[in-house]
């Protein structure tokens, strides 16, 4: 089974995708169709004098749409090229979204292994309410007595709500973050990262709210969902993109070293399980 760092990574390889598409055709609506370039173009591919071919140039990148594409020209403005970076937000909201379970499938048994009842931050009022819903019937709770595999039980329980309330704001890494053994999740984040821990959490929420706008609303705000869809740029883009990247890499880092700790304590020969 591929590790919870590498199903992020292929998941959200397509939004890095997207973006780099969105910069090799943003030409800043200047599409060429006629011109010493565009001749000079024709001639290296033998195209008629009279085909109908639109050129792109700019910093990167210099290509030609020939007309059996069969492209319309609206498709290459901004306005049109936009769609693919709020394509690029939905992606990455969804790869975080699958990251944070299979952290949780990956680990949390050998957490409560160790850390057994004590695995729940009861004073964390925010993995409290994250799982209030969660409850063991009687019988659960009588199989789990002297069960050698209680642990792997307990995590498939957590796991199962997880398919019902979603992991992918702030307070889902926070709450993932608090069940893997972070004392302070943000800070830990931020510090490992050397940023500041209130514009990580930040740009987290406005990319997973700005996901919800797209998906719910084709991009219109909450305050306004008759209205025209919101502005998006490459720059903010790449920032959100870029953000949720960081912030599940150094989550998995933190992660896999406390989660090496727990192991070494349950082979010391000290430690009763």
């Amino acid at each position: 089974m591929p590790s919870p760092r590498q199903i992020f990574e292929d998941n959200i390889r397509p939004a890095v995708l997207l973006l780099q598409v969105y910069r090799l055709l943003d030409a800043d609506d200047r599409i060429l169709t006629e011109g010493e370039l565009v001749d000079a173009l024709k001639s290296v591919v033998h195209a008629d004098d009279v085909e109908y071919v639109m050129v792109i140039a700019n910093e990167v990148f210099l290509g030609m749409v020939r007309e059996s594409a069969q492209v319309h020209p609206a498709t290459l403005r901004r306005a049109t090229l936009c769609h693919l970076l709020r394509q690029a937000i939905v992606i990455s909201s969804t790869a975080l979204e699958t990251f944070l379970p299979a952290l949780l499938r990956q680990n949390l048994p050998t957490v409560i292994q160790a850390m057994g009842r004590d695995f729940v931050p009861t004073d964390d009022r925010g993995v409290s309410e994250y799982f209030r819903d969660l409850t063991f019937s009687l019988d659960e709770t009588l199989r789990l007595m002297g069960d050698p595999n209680a642990a792997l039980y307990i995590s498939q329980k957590i796991l199962g709500l997880t398919k019902f309330k979603y992991l992918s704001s702030r307070k889902g890494v926070h709450v993932v973050a608090r069940l893997l053994g972070l004392n302070h999740p943000w800070k830990e984040i931020a510090e490992h990262l050397g940023r500041d821990k209130e514009e990580l959490m930040r740009v987290l929420e406005d990319a997973i709210n700005r996901r919800n706008d797209i998906v719910h609303r084709a991009d219109r705000s909450r305050e306004d969902p008759e209205g025209e869809p919101q502005e998006i740029t490459y720059s903010w883009t790449k920032q959100a993109v870029d953000t949720i990247q960081h912030i599940c890499l150094a989550l998995d880092e933190l992660v896999s070293q406390r989660v090496k700790e727990y192991s070494s304590m349950l082979e010391s020969p000290m430690v009763s399980v």
